[in-house]
């Protein structure tokens, strides 16, 4: 599948630890096909969910850790968006402790 531009993943997290593991896995094998990027944008999780975010970034270029500061969904959207959205075509929030099938995101966006 040939998707025009890229497409950005934005998870917003605040103490995700039992989820974003799992959930980070799950998307980096689409974001690849897709040509995607994924954010994890923290509201100051204290709980080891950056850590663990972090740990995945260090291994996986396709993904960025921002922190948010003002904490809510829509800033972390903004935020990641402006940090690392140019060039994008879509833009797709995630939720950390949601449950998604394999292909979510490429049927958001066929």
């Amino acid at each position: 599948m040939t998707i025009p531009g890229r497409v950005l993943i934005v998870i917003p997290t605040l103490n995700e630890i039992a989820t974003i593991g799992p959930l980070l896995e799950q998307l980096l094998g689409e974001a690849a096909a897709l040509g995607g990027h994924i954010v994890v944008a923290d509201g100051g999780s204290v709980d080891g969910t950056i850590a663990v975010a972090k740990a995945y970034a260090q291994s996986h270029p396709a993904i960025t850790v921002l922190h948010n500061p003002w904490r809510i969904q829509s800033a972390a959207m903004n935020l990641a968006v402006e940090r690392v959205g140019d060039g994008c075509s879509y833009v797709i929030r995630i939720d950390a402790h949601g449950g998604y099938p394999p292909d979510y995101c490429a049927v958001l966006i066929v």
